[in-house]
């Protein structure tokens, strides 16, 4: 295996941290940390130096950040906070070149890249961004399940829970996307399109532990439609769920108050969201978890499949292995068509999947037969 270098912007953030340990975990690539605090980069890669560097930048600087993507095969971006980074770090790879893979991103992202896409394409590059937990880990798990598992999909339903920190940076981007109102709430995508759900706003589940019985919300992104319709899923829900009640009061309370008018309006919504988190239940150590149900057939059968993918950690840290794994593939993964892609489209679904696993995230699968017609 030839041996690359793999750029982390925000290196010293607990995202970026995971993304280099992913990657030092690994045999063979090379690793250049970038970030404001060169001597934070240095402890981090204490014991190690000759994986890797460390180089003083600043993603704001542009010439500066042009100077670190030109020393890289391809660089993950851990910096935020998204909002404020936006396509800064993805124009300077594109310029130099370089591979990129976003933990973060969304729509507003894609549409940026999807300007430049023929330059993107005409340079042999891959760029992928949502390449986190949510999204991220959202459109990966039933992508996989629908290439894996079934031979067809009719229905297929997936719950998040979990239990963790929020970074300032991430919590400014919940703010943020409060205020363009992203996704879409209340909604499913039936045959590739964002229908509204009729009834209750919210439905009691029982999920498996250490979740239990969580209250949650139909939600819709766009890469969780576009993955649903990429696989011809007939029928796709998407449900949220908070740790307590107050997080979702937190959220209601800045929407219906507008606080995210001003810049101090939006560091003050942040904080206040950063509090509610940090309220978790007791006796009970972070996880991150996605449970999934989704009928369909298997060689001619009806089935019922249940799927439960469980990581015993924070969110953060498996965003920053989801990522570096994701640049790990996109090195090895030559038949790949170059492009602009969410990550259920930029990798082997399959293959991610089976890295995640062997990184300590537990897949627990079980199938069932059902009689025909059997789904909502």
């Amino acid at each position: 295996m030839e041996k690359k270098t793999i750029g982390i912007l925000g290196a010293t953030g607990v995202v970026g941290g995971a993304a280099l340990a992913t990657i030092l975990t690994a045999a063979g690539h090379r690793v250049l940390l970038g970030g404001r605090n060169p001597e934070k980069l240095r402890g981090l890669l204490a014991g190690c130096e000759d994986r890797g560097d460390f180089w003083e930048v600043d993603v704001f600087d542009a010439s500066r950040l042009a100077d670190f993507c030109s020393r890289c095969d391809i660089v993950i971006n851990c910096a935020g906070p998204a909002k404020q980074v936006l396509d800064k770090v993805a124009v300077a790879c594109l310029e130099k070149g370089v591979h990129y893979v976003d933990v973060s991103g969304d729509e507003h992202l894609y549409r940026l890249l999807l300007t430049r896409k023929a330059e993107i394409e005409a340079k042999g590059l891959r760029f992928v961004i949502s390449a986190g937990v949510y999204p991220g880990l959202s459109e990966i798990f039933p992508s996989y399940i629908a290439e894996e598992e079934l031979d067809s999909t009719e229905q297929l339903e997936l719950f998040f829970a979990g239990q963790g920190d929020f970074s300032l940076n991430a919590a400014y981007d919940i703010v943020c996307s409060i205020e363009e109102d992203t996704g879409y709430g209340m909604s499913y995508c039936r045959d590739g399109e964002v229908r509204k759900i009729d009834g209750p706003f919210h439905k009691s589940c029982m999920l498996p532990q250490p979740a239990g019985k969580r209250d949650t919300y139909p939600v819709l992104t766009e890469e969780f439609c576009r993955m649903a319709h990429a696989h011809d899923i007939k029928a796709a829900y998407f449900y949220n769920s908070y740790q307590h009640s107050g997080i979702l009061n937190q959220f209601v309370m800045i929407k219906a108050l507008q606080q995210y008018k001003t810049e101090e309006q939006k560091q003050h919504s942040a904080k206040l969201l950063l509090q509610q988190f940090a309220a978790k239940k007791p006796n009970v150590d972070d996880y991150t978890m996605f449970h999934l149900h989704a009928d369909g057939l298997r060689d001619g059968a009806p089935v019922r499949l249940t799927a439960t993918l469980l990581y015993r950690g924070d969110w953060n840290r498996l965003s920053g292995i989801v990522a570096a794994t994701v640049a790990q593939l996109v090195t090895e993964e030559a038949d790949k068509k170059a492009g602009c892609y969410y990550v259920s489209e930029g990798v082997s679904q399959a293959a991610l999947t089976q890295a995640l696993c062997r990184q300590g995230v537990e897949l627990a699968l079980e199938r069932s037969e059902r009689t025909a017609g059997g789904a909502r």
